[in-house]
């Protein structure tokens, strides 16, 4: 069983961790915003609904209304806001802000669950933040030459944090009334149309012109960065303890980090190697989290 643990965890960090990569090079290669966010979403809904099937899962009429309401933000919100930093920000970038999302978490829990907020929580969401403002104030976007803008690619990764964020408390406080995929089936569902009006709504949805190569990484991204990690972490948690699942938030922006370097060119400057250092002393500060969220990241 430790084998099996110790690769869901791998296979998180490393689907999460190469989420960016991917989608910088399909936009590389023209893709749409939203013809990622949809593909993405839709993959990785038809895989749940795949699972639902193969295991005769029923869903009832109180895991749709939970799963919904996370869906709305976790899988129709979130995705479109990281994905839209990507057009301005460095995968590795916009792995540092996503690092802030549990710290920021456990915040809104205190605020809005009653839950303890303790003083190293704050002080590792202090520290995490204060790593990313480090990096907005100096201006490295991590993408090379003249085609990022760091403020405006914070703003989306920063919407993407608290969305993030509030998906994480809704999960804590539904997720224990049902079964996991129960909950993922109309968490997924519902999220996939959002995702799907919204795309269409802002006119910004063209499969048509879409390559064979970038087919395939939008379907990895959906199977391997969306779908993988979900259900990864989760059979990680039921094995062993948060803490050692939270490790996949330290390792993802790691590979993130140096896979855009290699792969895409990305630039890694002084700022963000202490803005990421920053951000990641953040997340151990948070340490162990009570109850493990239903999903942590993009």
């Amino acid at each position: 069983m430790h084998a099996k643990v110790l690769t869901a965890l791998v296979a998180a960090s490393a689907g999460w961790g190469m989420a960016g990569v991917g989608t910088r090079f399909v936009f590389s290669e023209g893709v749409s915003t939203f013809t990622v966010v949809i593909a993405r979403s839709v993959m990785a809904t038809l895989a749940v609904l795949t699972i639902a099937l193969i295991h005769r899962e029923r869903v009832s009429r109180r895991a749709w209304m939970d799963g919904s309401i996370i869906g709305v933000l976790r899988v129709g919100f979130v995705p479109a806001l990281f994905i839209s930093s990507l057009q301005y920000i460095s995968a590795g970038v916009e792995g540092i802000f996503i690092t802030l999302i549990p710290a920021t978490t456990a915040a809104m829990a205190a605020a809005m669950l009653g839950e303890k907020l303790d003083r190293r929580q704050v002080t590792g969401l202090a520290i995490g933040l204060l790593g990313t403002l480090l990096i907005v104030s100096s201006g490295d976007s991590g993408i090379a030459g003249d085609g990022g803008d760091v403020r405006v690619g914070a703003m989306f990764a920063l919407g993407g944090v608290m969305a993030g964020a509030m998906s994480g408390v809704l999960s804590r406080k539904y997720a224990p009334r049902h079964q996991t995929t129960e909950l993922a089936v109309p968490m997924f569902v519902v999220g996939s149309v959002v995702a799907v009006v919204l795309g269409y709504l802002l006119r910004d949805v063209d499969f048509v012109s879409v390559s064979t190569v970038s087919w395939v990484v939008l379907i990895a991204l959906g199977l391997g960065s969306t779908f993988l990690p979900f259900f990864a972490t989760l059979f990680a948690s039921r094995h062993t303890s948060a803490a050692r699942v939270a490790l996949t938030g330290y390792v993802a922006p790691v590979i993130g980090v140096i896979a855009g370097v290699v792969l895409l060119g990305e630039v890694l400057t002084v700022t963000i190697v202490i803005g990421a250092c920053l951000a990641l002393i953040g997340v151990v500060a948070v340490g162990r989290v009570r109850r493990p969220d239903l999903v942590t990241t993009t």
